[in-house]
């Protein structure tokens, strides 16, 4: 690797910590310590590609922890519009990825609660570098924070047993078994940061927060978080074992190599595989989590009401417009990635769209079309998720961003990520100062200070310039979206 160092202002003093693994040599300031790029599994490179992630064998001397590790493979992020100032930066790319960064309160604190967060970027974006992540806040509030890089796309998400042979089954989910065994590696090493491994709660936004509810019904990650929080995310972004095989299959006829070629084909040529399947069309994103194998059997949902998934206390948030992006983006000719953002109603949800023409007479065509995008593919499928937890028994709290952003096109709109800089604790000013505090309080005690949600009053919390809560917000798009057999989810959505 050839990382550039990070950057050291002069109160920067170096830290030494031990790990099952060997010693890391980090950095201290302001009363708390970094730790970056340590590594929580074995490269998976080589012969090692699309398969489960093995424990990361143990080093000699001091390894040094003080740069940024590589992003899995991707391609650039331009965000969500032109000069977009939360874009991902440049960074160095390698399928050996699977590092965490660690954020821990100074040394001798007492145990502290851990947050473990998965970043967002559809499955095929995203890492640790990203500024956002940086979760210095949650040092200085006491609260050890770790992020989690992971495999991505066709590297993270292709089923391959039935071209390769039983050693690549979950090949499809190896982006998940990644995350477990990140997850695994906190259990194992985080009291010595001064974390309690019995005080994990995992988060995630966007695809990360899904990637959270996935987790919540697989049966290997149990145990290993006691809460969990969802921000933007639902549990019904999953494909059938049938959808992940012919996924593997488009891509082998679109490659024009057989699937053992795919295992050696250099990373760069992946990419461009990814980039064609997804011009090929489609309004939904094929990279994802399927259900039917050892590591996710049930859809979340329908584990949840199984009975199979442990009744953790969970946190769920959306933000009021999430989807503002694709529909200005659309009009503006500057959404990035109109794969996953398209501004067009699926065909069956254009009767929605007349009813809701009738029902909402004074909005206007953007705002109408934001709403209903935002209901179907991130609010309706938190809220079923939140039935379905409560009804199992879990204590839930549920939350809407309705904070506007301030500048840039998407002002006066409260979009898609933007929560994330305030929830991480790096806008300190009142309202957004509250989305942190909650954040932190759910982390430290796994519950909020508002009404529990229930399926039947759905108390949610309402943060704009004060906080309120209020019984079942949204109900009108609800019952719009009922009426026309939208109610329950289900998968491939």
């Amino acid at each position: 690797m050839n990382l550039q160092p990070a950057v050291k202002p002069e109160d920067t003093a170096e830290c030494c910590i031990e790990v099952a693994q060997g010693a890391l040599r980090g950095s201290e300031q302001g009363g708390y310590r970094r730790f970056l790029a340590v590594p929580y599994a074995e490269p998976p490179v080589g012969r090692r590609r699309f398969l489960p992630a093995l424990p990361p064998r143990s080093w000699d001397g001091l390894r040094d922890a003080q740069t940024q590790a590589p992003v899995a493979p991707q391609r650039p992020d331009p965000g969500f519009f032109p000069g977009d100032p939360d874009a991902m930066p440049a960074s160095e790319m390698d399928e050996d990825c699977l590092y965490m960064n660690i954020w821990a309160p100074a040394a001798g604190s007492a145990p502290c609660p851990v947050l473990v967060w998965l970043h967002g970027g559809s499955q095929l974006i995203g890492g640790t570098a990203r500024p956002v992540y940086d979760g210095a806040a949650f040092a200085r509030a006491g609260i050890v924070c770790v992020t989690v890089g992971h495999r991505l796309g066709l590297l993270g998400f292709m089923e391959l047993e039935h071209h390769l042979g039983a050693d690549y089954r979950e090949s499809g989910n190896a982006a998940l078994g990644d995350m477990i065994r990140a997850l695994e590696w906190v259990r194992d090493n985080i009291g010595v940061f001064g974390g309690d491994a019995q005080r994990v709660t995992l988060g995630g936004e966007s695809a990360g927060g899904k990637n959270v509810a996935t987790l919540l019904a697989a049966p290997r990650a149990r145990g290993l978080f006691q809460a969990a929080v969802i921000v933007s995310g639902g549990g019904e972004t999953i494909l059938t074992f049938d959808e992940a095989k012919a996924l593997a299959n488009r891509v082998i006829t679109l490659t024009g190599h057989g699937a053992q070629a795919l295992c050696h084909l250099p990373w760069p040529d992946m990419l461009d595989a990814q980039r064609r399947l997804l011009s090929g069309g489609g309004r939904k994103l094929p990279t994802r989590p399927f259900v039917g194998g050892a590591i996710l059997p049930l859809p979340p949902l329908a584990a949840i009401e199984s009975g199979t998934v442990p009744p953790v206390p969970l946190l769920l948030g959306t933000s009021r417009d999430e989807m503002i992006a694709s529909v200005l983006g659309a009009q503006g000719d500057w959404a990035w990635m109109p794969e996953i953002l398209s501004h067009a109603l699926p065909d069956d949800m254009t009767r929605i769209e007349g009813a809701a023409r009738q029902a909402w007479p004074k909005l206007d065509a953007v705002a109408r079309r934001c709403a209903l995008l935002t209901a179907e593919e991130y609010w309706l499928p938190a809220r079923r998720l939140a039935d379905a937890q409560a009804r199992a028994g879990a204590p839930v709290w549920m939350y809407r961003n309705d904070i506007s952003c301030t500048t840039g096109p998407l002002a006066g709109y409260a979009s898609h990520v933007s929560d994330l800089n305030a929830l991480w604790g790096h806008l300190p000013a009142l309202p957004s100062a509250r989305l942190h505090r909650m954040l932190c309080d759910f982390v430290r005690n796994h519950a909020a200070h508002w009404d529990r949600y229930d399926p039947t009053t759905r108390r949610t919390a309402v943060l704009c310039n004060d906080l309120s809560v209020q019984t079942n917000p949204g109900a009108d798009v609800a019952a719009l979206f009922g009426a026309y057999g939208f109610g329950r989810g289900g998968m491939g959505r």
